[in-house]
């Protein structure tokens, strides 16, 4: 009797068993969570909400060139009701493949004057390719000696500057610098890469009040406080196609752009935007008609 009893019970406890493993109620899957990156917002909807300028956009295009490297475009009506395009290179110093170098004619450290996308046949950089040049100091038209300083390789090639000129370029350490004749002196001796320019649009994050209210194409370099590099074309003195900008929209774009310190380059008809993939090509339409030659100009480039 107790051996039944024994087999009885096993076989109740057996019955059991399988029924919570087979028929119990099923245990709810855990749910997977998902978490979602917001979408960066894109350069023409940051100018659209933290400028004055923008009326109505009409046209936006965003293209990689390299690894680090993007190039825009941005159409609007401006709040005159006038037709605008600007031009961007985003340049990202934190990627090691990327770095910027100061062209000259020909590619020799003499004054004299040349087209940028001639510059960017001409100029060669051991271990580099240039994929995008803007132009950079303003000069003298008949010398093509620049106004600013020119600093190549830790090499002063032009030393001295007017009074109310700026720089912009890196240091010895990589370090992007942007300074005028106040810190000139105290920067000087490591100064690697630097080219010359004019008017300061952003010091410290803030924008520089200007008296000067003219209307022309433009071309700026700023850069913000993680090492991104803007370079800014505005192309002007075409009433149909793009109307140009005051020094004071300009400063305004950097800060949009959060630039920490950002300077005016030559502008009117030596403002160029170049940018070399499969072949040289010119994006803006430079109010001369063609490239104007100038002094200098800045070069992107890629580690090859």
């Amino acid at each position: 009797m107790k051996t039944k009893y024994h087999l009885w019970l096993l076989l109740g406890l057996s019955i059991l068993v399988s029924c919570k493993k087979g028929t119990g109620v099923a245990e709810k899957p855990k749910e997977e969570v998902v978490v979602v990156t917001p979408k960066a917002e894109g350069l023409d909807v940051i100018l659209s909400k933290n400028t004055t300028l923008i009326k109505k956009q009409v046209a936006f295009t965003e293209a990689k060139v390299v690894d680090g490297v993007t190039e825009m475009r941005l159409d609007y009506i401006n709040k005159e009701d006038q037709p605008m395009v600007l031009f961007f290179f985003k340049v990202d110093l934190n990627n090691k493949n990327i770095t910027l170098k100061p062209m000259m004619p020909d590619g020799i450290k003499t004054f004299a004057m040349q087209s940028i996308p001639d510059m960017v046949k001409t100029n060669q950089f051991s271990g580099y390719k240039i994929v995008g040049a803007v132009n950079a100091d303003f000069f003298d038209t008949t010398t093509g000696v620049p106004r600013g300083i020119v600093y190549m390789n830790g090499q002063a090639v032009r030393a001295t500057m007017g009074s109310t000129w700026s720089y912009f370029g890196l240091n010895d350490t990589g370090n992007l610098i942007i300074g005028d004749n106040s810190v000139f002196s105290s920067q000087n001796a490591s100064i690697a890469e630097a080219l010359g320019g004019h008017q300061r649009l952003i010091k410290q994050s803030l924008p520089v009040t200007q008296t000067d209210e003219t209307i022309n194409p433009r071309t700026a370099v700023g850069f913000t406080a993680n090492k991104i590099v803007y370079f800014v074309v505005a192309d002007g003195r075409s009433v149909n196609y793009s109307h140009g900008l005051t020094y004071a929209q300009l400063a305004e774009i950097m800060k949009a752009l959060d630039a920490k310190e950002a300077i005016n380059l030559d502008g009117g008809g030596s403002t160029t935007f170049v940018v070399n993939t499969t072949a040289v090509t010119v994006r803006n339409r430079p109010s001369d008609g063609t490239p104007r030659k100038v002094a200098n100009g800045w070069a992107i480039c890629v580690k090859q």
